[in-house]
């Protein structure tokens, strides 16, 4: 950084001067603030299995400008309420700084012993360390104050996909009480109602029938809702996938259309058609289990957590959720996510229950 206080006294004094005979009174501003803050492209660090299952690692980048620094002017902070990826590197970042009138900006560094500071005049092209809050002080045009904020780059402590399961014990009013989270109707009839369907009423499912709501991303007036469900064994013994139909469902048309996600052979990522299905969403993920595969479905029950990122459309084993071990496949599950984010597998014959939560659900609360 191009150093020296001199440096400010340049920048930020003017002199009036007089032209031919008129006289030019220059008018200094004594109020400044920091009104913007945004920092460049960053690097990261992400940690990953290789084809082999070796770990390993490859660097990223992460678009800072993508996340937003508040400013409180009243307390002198700037921060980023969504904090950067784990392992992103701030220690030599760029950053985008405006103030208010033409003021002037420094930062306050710490010398490498943290014995003394220094005011360097803050560019937007030198790097920063933001591993540690740093004082950003903004001068008013006449040099004679300024405001001082603490700008602190926050990133996470935690892989946000990272998943934990741990053995719970349960009240039967707390096991009773989770169960009760589960939207599983008794039959179609009463999902459907008189809305259209924009095919084949044959296609509906009849059994396991899981009817579950998504937020849209688009509207907060609006929501998605997804029935999942079997078709009947005796009469579809040839079906391998499960039934998935969705509707937006909103205050001005409360008798929207279903529609039917059709089985392609296109679509090879499709929710295997099981017994005991269950079907719950966990933010704006769907996840499903079920037991021994139903018809022409071979499905060894209780091998994995099936997550749709997409409403229902595909579905895939993630690596990163899985079943807890050990777990009886002879037994009926239940899947469940409570108001804390907390995902629940319940063993309805034993009473076993398990707790995990993805870290990133914790973060959002």
């Amino acid at each position: 950084m191009n150093k020296g206080f001199g440096l400010l006294v340049i920048s930020i004094l003017m002199l009036s001067s007089c032209l031919k005979d008129n006289e030019v009174n220059t008018v200094y501003y004594e109020d400044t603030a920091l009104s913007s803050f945004s920092l460049g492209t960053l690097k990261c660090t992400v940690h990953t299995k290789s084809s082999t299952g070796e770990d390993s690692t490859y660097t990223a980048n992460v678009v800072g400008s993508s996340f937003a620094f508040s400013i409180d002017q009243q307390r002198g902070l700037v921060y980023n309420l969504d904090s950067l990826p784990q392992n992103t590197d701030v220690s030599r970042a760029i950053c985008t700084a405006t103030v208010k009138n033409a003021g002037s900006i420094l930062i306050n560094l710490h010398t490498k012993d943290g014995q003394r500071d220094s005011l360097v005049l803050y560019s937007s092209t030198d790097s920063i360390d933001f591993s540690k809050p740093v004082e950003f002080r903004v001068y008013n045009q006449s040099g004679s104050s300024f405001r001082k904020y603490m700008v602190e780059v926050r990133v996470h402590q935690q892989n946000g996909d990272d998943f934990h399961w741990s053995q719970a014990s349960l009240t039967d009013d707390e096991m009773a009480s989770l169960l009760a989270l589960r939207t599983q109707p008794s039959n179609v009839g009463e999902v459907v109602g008189e809305d259209a369907l924009d095919t084949d009423a044959d296609w509906l499912p009849t059994t396991d029938l899981n009817l579950v709501k998504l937020p849209l991303k688009t509207s907060d007036d609006a929501y998605r809702m997804i029935l999942v469900g079997n078709r009947s064994a005796e009469s579809h013994a040839a079906d391998t996938t499960a039934m998935v139909w969705s509707k937006i469902v909103d205050s001005d048309d409360e008798n929207a259309s279903w529609f039917f996600y059709t089985p392609t052979a296109e679509n090879r990522s499709q929710l295997p058609r099981m017994r005991d299905l269950q079907v719950t969403a966990y933010g704006n993920l769907l996840l499903a289990i079920g037991g021994q595969g139903l018809g022409a479905c071979m499905q060894t029950p209780y091998t994995a957590i099936y997550v749709s990122e997409d409403c229902g459309l595909t579905w895939h084993q993630k690596e990163n959720i899985s079943l807890p071990e050990g777990i009886d496949v002879n037994s009926r599950h239940a899947l469940v996510a409570d108001a804390e984010q907390n995902l629940w597998l319940i063993n309805e014959t034993t009473k076993q229950a398990w707790r995990g939560y993805l870290n990133r659900m914790k973060w959002n609360r």
